[in-house]
C-alpha cells in the first residue's frame, strides 16, 4: 500500500499535469483524472517513472456519477486519500 495518496483533477495538461508531476516526488499513489484519456496515459507513464503508482481515470467530473466513481475507484485501489496543507 502506498505511503501517501493524492487525487489530481485536470491532470492531462497545464497546471494539473504539472501538479501531478510534482506530487509524484512526495505521494507514492497518484490518482489522475481528466477528460483526455490519451494525454492522461502519458502523464501516468511520467509519474510512474518518478516512482509513483498512478491510477488514471479518464472522466468528466461535471456529473456526480463520475465523481462517485473516482472516489470509489480510489478507495478500491489505495484504501484512502491523503491531504497535506502548508
Amino acid at each position: 500500500m502506498p505511503k501517501l495518496v493524492a487525487v489530481v483533477t485536470g491532470a492531462s495538461q497545464g497546471i494539473g499535469r504539472a501538479t501531478a508531476v510534482r506530487l509524484a516526488k512526495d505521494f507514492s499513489g497518484l490518482v489522475l483524472a481528466a477528460r483526455n484519456g490519451e494525454a492522461l496515459k502519458e502523464v501516468a507513464a511520467e509519474v510512474k517513472s518518478s516512482g509513483a503508482d498512478p491510477l488514471a481515470f479518464p472522466l468528466d467530473l461535471s456529473t456526480s456519477e463520475s465523481a462517485e466513481n473516482l472516489f470509489k475507484g480510489t478507495l478500491d485501489r489505495f484504501g484512502r486519500i491523503d491531504g497535506r496543507s502548508g
